[in-house]
């Protein structure tokens, strides 16, 4: 005997009596010598076979629950999902891109519903515990037949409903009859599905399809307002943002899901139906946006259709692959008109620079906003009061005092906002620099904190 050979030897021999000399496990031996089907995977004529593996745990149920899963997922591997040039699979990936995972998908499903298979064998050893599944070629064929024929008349009543619907102008409920006939034959897409609809011979998913398609491409959603011109600040009343769902001969479409989106910011209860005519109307309660433009978005609610037809995710996928019928509003913003009313004076004549007035109207204009001096065309006035004066003096240092106010009024005269100007002191040889010290102050405070609340005061308020 090799060198080799002797070391392997005795390296079994060790684990055997240190694996029979361990506590607490009493170690079976197997039933009965290993089956060919184990070692090699056989090939029975007629037959589909499924082989699954576990490893031993304690827990005897799960092991052998774990064995069978696995055995049925290969009994599934078996049966091969070939695409039919007849199939509504082969429309899909053609004109929508869409397979996806749609193998391992129909796999999972039929591991779900294989019917007629047999037990064949089952073996375990010290370690490891196997199951043999068989389903006959034929038993399945038949089998599989009888549930594709009665998913197909399932199928074929949900056409004939969403044509009927369609004929008598009902498009949402048309829709949610083609979406269920859709999901009735979900499992055989990859099939061919002759029936008879109306006198003619079709392929049932295509059909399908095919109505899908047409029905969803001639719905219009059309605004009545292509184009509005809304002031920061301001609100869009459902009166302005008003839709219109009509269908290819310019009916209404009544009780039709629709979805809104605001490209500035999420729309509250932004899901509606129409109305008998047709119509559907949202409103946005501040135009907050600092751009030149913003855009009103309004979608057919093809989830809403989905979710009364079926649960089915592949389904749900598909469905949202031929897109969405939308009507979109531009909204172009218009920046606010001020008239600034600014009093200001440095112990008791105008300050030389840099006044509160001035640094808002820069701040202002950086912003966007527009000015007036005519009060009939502002939107806001902003109202600036400041002064500086003598205070205390300390030895040769003399001392300015900077009180005042900002408010910001609509024309009607109401108050939005007001501030108080308090703690701009400083102290200087001369008094007027005092003043000017001070009247800087308040600028910096103005540039980083005053101008903007009264910018957020104005673009989160409504007009209302």
């Amino acid at each position: 005997m090799r060198l080799s050979d002797l070391k392997y030897a005795l390296i079994i021999m060790l684990l055997t009596v240190f694996q029979g000399c361990s506590p607490g496990r009493s170690v079976p031996e197997p039933s009965s010598p290993q089956p060919d089907w184990v070692r090699s995977r056989p090939v029975l004529p007629g037959y589909y076979i499924g082989i699954g593996w576990a490893q031993k745990t304690r827990n005897i149920h799960q092991y052998q629950q774990t064995a069978r899963q696995n055995a049925m997922a290969d009994l599934a591997g078996e049966i091969s999902v070939t695409i039919s040039s007849n199939s509504v699979l082969h429309a899909f990936e053609s004109q929508l891109g869409f397979r996806e995972d749609y193998t391992s998908t129909i796999q999972a499903r039929t591991r779900e519903v294989l019917e007629g298979y047999e037990l064949t064998d089952t073996w375990e050893d010290q370690e490891n515990y196997w199951v043999f599944y068989r389903l006959p070629v034929a038993r399945h064929r038949e089998i599989s037949e009888r549930r594709r024929n009665d998913a197909s008349r399932l199928s074929a009543g949900y056409l004939e409903n969403a044509l009927s619907s369609r004929d008598d102008g009902q498009i949402r409920n048309s829709l949610v009859q083609l979406i269920s006939s859709m999901e009735a034959i979900k499992n055989y897409f990859d099939e061919p599905l002759p029936f008879e609809i109306r006198g003619r011979e079709i392929q049932l998913g295509n059909e399908i399809f095919n109505e899908l398609s047409s029905t969803i491409s001639r719905i219009d959603i059309i605004p009545e307002h292509p184009i509005l011109e809304i002031k920061t600040g301001h609100e869009v009343p459902s009166s302005l943002l008003k839709f219109k769902v009509l269908d290819q001969t310019g009916k209404p479409v009544a009780d039709f899901p629709v979805v809104a989106t605001y490209s500035e910011r999420p729309v509250r209860n932004n899901r509606a139906r129409t109305g008998r005519d047709g119509s559907a109307g949202f409103g946005i309660d501040v135009v907050r946006s600092s751009g030149p433009s913003e855009t009103f978005t309004l979608r057919a609610d093809m989830e809403a259709l989905v979710a009364e037809a079926s649960a089915d995710p592949v389904v749900r996928r598909l469905i949202n692959r031929f897109g969405s019928p939308e009507g979109a509003v531009r909204i172009n913003i218009l920046p606010p008109v001020i008239m600034l009313v600014a009093i200001e004076d440095n112990m008791g004549q105008e300050p030389s620079h840099g006044s509160l007035g001035e640094v808002f109207r820069k701040s202002a204009v950086e912003a966007g906003y527009h000015f007036d001096d005519n009060p009939s065309r502002a939107d806001y006035i902003v109202r600036i009061t400041a002064s500086a004066f003598p205070a205390a003096e300390t030895g040769t240092y003399r001392s300015a005092l900077l009180t005042g106010s900002i408010s910001v009024e609509l024309p009607g005269g109401a108050t939005i906002y007001h501030r108080e100007l308090e703690g701009f002191r400083s102290s200087h040889f001369e008094v007027v620099r005092a003043g000017e010290e001070a009247y800087r102050q308040a600028a910096r405070r103005m540039e980083s904190s005053y101008f903007r609340e009264i910018d957020e005061t104005i673009r989160r308020r409504s007009s209302r």
